[in-house]
C-alpha cells in the first residue's frame, strides 16, 4: 500500500503482509512525523520497510521500524472522526466539566469545548514524563466528550485499549503515559 506522510507529503510503500492487523503507526524517514498505517494482512506484528518513490534504495535495510500496533480498526477511527467533524463541538450552561486525575485527585476545570492535554504547551499540562508535549485533543459535545491522540509518543488507551480517538460517557475514564483520567459532567449548584 501507499503511505502519505501528513508533514512533508512523501510518499512511501509499506509491505501490506508486514503491517499488524489492527494497524500501526511509524515515524517518517524524512521528517520524523508519525504516520498512521492502516491494518495489514499479517498477524506476526512484525515491522516492515519503508520504500520511497523518490529513489530505489531499501532503507529498511539501514532503518529499523518498530511499529506500534493500535488496538482499533482505520475503519473505525474514520467513522467516529467523519461523525465528529460534522457537529461543533459545545459546552453545555449549567453543567461543569471536569478532567480528575485518579491517582492524585487533581482536578483541571475545563472551560472551552476543545482541549490538549500535554506534558508542556497544553491548555491542561500533565506532570509526567510518559505524557507527550500536545499528547492528545479532547472535544465536548454536550453529552459526551471525544479524545484523540495527537500523534502521541506512548499513546492514549480507553478500556485498556491503544486508540488513535474514542468516543466516552461521563463517568468514562481514559489514560495518557501513566496518567488516568476520570471524565467529570455535574450540574452547576
Amino acid at each position: 500500500m501507499k503511505i502519505t506522510c501528513d508533514s512533508c507529503r512523501t510518499i512511501y510503500q509499506v509491505a501490506d503482509d508486514r503491517v499488524p492487523p489492527g494497524g500501526a503507526r511509524a515515524n517518517c524517514p524524512s521528517c520524523g512525523h508519525q504516520i498512521v498505517i492502516p491494518g495489514g494482512k499479517s498477524r506476526s506484528g512484525k515491522s516492515s520497510s519503508f520504500l520511497t518513490e523518490k529513489s530505489q534504495a531499501d532503507f529498511g535495510q539501514t532503518i529499523s521500524y518498530d511499529f506500534q500496533q493500535l488496538d482499533q480498526d482505520s475503519a473505525e477511527i474514520s467513522a467516529l472522526l467523519r461523525k465528529v467533524s460534522q457537529e461543533d463541538p459545545y459546552l453545555k450552561e449549567g453543567v461543569q466539566y471536569e478532567l480528575e486525575d485518579t491517582k492524585t485527585g487533581e482536578v483541571s476545570r475545563i472551560s472551552s469545548p476543545g482541549i490538549v492535554l500535554g506534558r508542556s504547551e497544553a491548555d491542561i499540562n500533565v506532570n509526567d514524563p510518559e505524557v507527550s508535549r500536545k499528547h492528545c485533543l479532547v472535544r465536548i459535545y454536550g453529552d459526551y466528550l471525544v479524545v484523540i491522540d495527537q500523534d502521541s509518543t506512548n499513546g492514549t488507551f480507553y478500556m485498556g485499549k491503544r486508540v488513535m480517538t474514542a468516543k466516552l460517557a461521563f463517568g468514562d475514564t481514559f489514560t495518557i503515559g501513566n496518567t488516568t483520567f476520570l471524565a467529570i459532567a455535574r450540574r452547576d449548584t
